[in-house]
């Protein structure tokens, strides 16, 4: 059965999801259909240069409420966001894996502070498209992991 043939799986407003490339599991996420792409929570983020003259990205995360941890991202763009609130941003954007219902997606994924919003993880309909039908009804279809 080729790709276009999957059904859609229904996931409701919130779900619960990993992010097996940070070693995190079960953040609460908000599914976001007016959003374009996926945006993840960091505490910090910045470049560093390292001695060979090559640039790493440097982020900490502290998605599980477990301490914030390192990483080190080797491939990394800048994007141009819009906010909700109509403002341009800048944002450093990853790609790294997402498992929602047991499905692995590997997604573009936008780092911002996020510590003023009610979830840590937002999921845009850029990650959502082909793979999913969001019932605005319902939050966590998929249950608990």
């Amino acid at each position: 059965m080729s790709k276009a043939h999957i059904p859609l799986q229904i996931i409701g407003r919130r779900e619960r999801i990993d992010l097996p490339d940070l070693g995190v599991s079960d953040v609460i996420s908000k599914i976001d259909t007016g959003a374009f792409r996926t945006a993840l929570h960091c505490e910090s983020c910045k470049v560093v240069q390292k001695a060979d003259g090559s640039e790493i990205l440097e982020t900490i995360f502290d998605l599980d409420g477990h301490g914030p941890k390192v990483f080190h991202f080797k491939k990394f763009s800048i994007k141009e966001v819009k906010s909700s609130f109509g403002q341009s941003e800048t944002r450093y954007c990853i790609k790294t894996k997402l498992r929602i219902g047991g499905r692995d997606i590997r997604s573009e994924v936008t780092l911002t502070d996020r510590s003023g919003m009610k979830y840590q993880v937002l999921i845009g309909r850029k990650t959502l498209l082909k793979k999913f039908l969001v019932d605005v009804n319902q939050i966590f279809v998929l249950g608990k992991h």
